[in-house]
């Protein structure tokens, strides 16, 4: 019986170390990472408080572009931070909030039961997650004056790296 055992823990040793030193290709290419160089996608969205936002005419600002949901614990957490960092960078850094998959009155409630006075959009069809080959949410994406995603980050941001990394932007790399 010790035999079967120590032979069973040898086994999924042996997987575990296999998996660690030759992750597979999908692994790889796997969450918004992947987009990093490429053009924003050529997607359009209405906004919460009237009108609409299409990334490819936000050209000619640098712009830090949050894919988010009211639901998601971590965009909550990371919400104000977003504020925060669209007031300090007011004029220098446009961002723009794009809910995914929720009522376009869910987002527009948060924006405004907390303050929200940046972009705040929904895509209800989750067409711009699939374009940026979301992992999860939050997602953010630093994109330059010519429309190029230049950092991605997967996950919540505190406001510090935030700021480092739009400073990283407007500075030109």
């Amino acid at each position: 019986m010790l035999r079967w055992i120590v032979g069973g823990l040898v086994a999924v040793a042996l997987v575990v170390l296999i998996a660690a030193f030759f992750p597979n290709e999908i692994d790889q290419n796997r969450g918004p990472a992947q987009v990093i160089g490429m053009s924003a996608p050529d997607v359009s969205v209405p906004l919460v408080r009237g009108g609409s936002v299409a990334l490819r005419g936000l050209r000619g600002q640098d712009v830090l572009l949050n894919v988010w949901a009211t639901w998601c614990g971590p965009c909550r957490r990371e919400m104000p931070a977003l504020e925060r960092l669209a007031r300090a960078q007011e004029g220098r850094l446009l961002v723009v909030a794009i809910d995914q998959g929720e009522d376009p009155r869910t987002a527009k409630a948060y924006a405004d039961r907390f303050g929200i006075t940046f972009a705040v959009g929904v895509d209800a069809g989750q067409r711009l997650g699939t374009a940026l080959h979301l992992a999860g949410l939050p997602s953010s994406f630093f994109i330059d004056k010519n429309g190029v995603i230049r950092e991605a980050v997967d996950g919540e941001m505190t406001y510090e790296s935030m700021a480092q990394k739009a400073e990283r932007l407007i500075a030109g790399g």
